[in-house]
């Protein structure tokens, strides 16, 4: 009996094992980072990062508290079509925190200018080549800046996050 307790013990130390090694380890050692994540929360082993899921409803209600308490806000695949409708181009473009969209090989171009969703934008102009965009507007400036992030091999997805973390410290 104690032995089947003992090795019911040693397969599920195993198993957590597993699932804390199977988050992807990254290297940044910058400042300590919020992040709000709209979509699928990233599985990343870093303690300087910290993500919290919010929801399109929740940032559109009160930007101010959303830019206040995250250094950015990551929007990822799931949420793309949703996020780009006209609805939200104004928070984007108002919102004084940089806006992450990852994995988006149409940039950030859906998403902040009105007419166009992530799905009915079709323009091959728009793919260029980037994995990640960082879209920052400073409407008291009337400036925008986009930053493009470029991912050649699926096994470097912790070097492309740990670019995109230093970017987010600097901004």
């Amino acid at each position: 009996m104690k032995l089947h307790k003992i090795l019911s013990i040693i397969s599920i130390l195993f198993i957590l094992n597993l699932s804390a090694c199977s988050k992807e380890e990254v290297k940044y050692n910058g400042e300590p980072l919020e992040i709000a994540v709209i979509g699928d929360l990233p599985e990343l082993n870093n303690e300087k990062i910290h993500f919290e899921s919010i929801s399109l409803k929740e940032l559109s209600e009160d930007t101010v508290q959303i830019s206040t308490n995250y250094d950015a806000i990551m929007i990822t695949p799931l949420m793309f079509e949703e996020a780009s409708n006209d609805r939200f181009v104004e928070v984007y473009n108002n919102t004084k925190i940089p806006f992450i969209f990852f994995d988006s090989e149409k940039t950030d171009l859906p998403f902040t200018n009105g007419g166009l969703t992530y799905e009915s934008a079709r323009w091959e102009s728009l793919k260029n080549g980037s994995h990640t965009t960082i879209y920052l507007s400073d409407i008291n400036a009337n400036r925008e800046d986009a930053w493009y992030f470029y991912l050649n091999d699926k096994k470097e997805l912790d070097v492309l996050y740990k670019e995109i973390f230093e970017k987010v410290e600097m901004l």
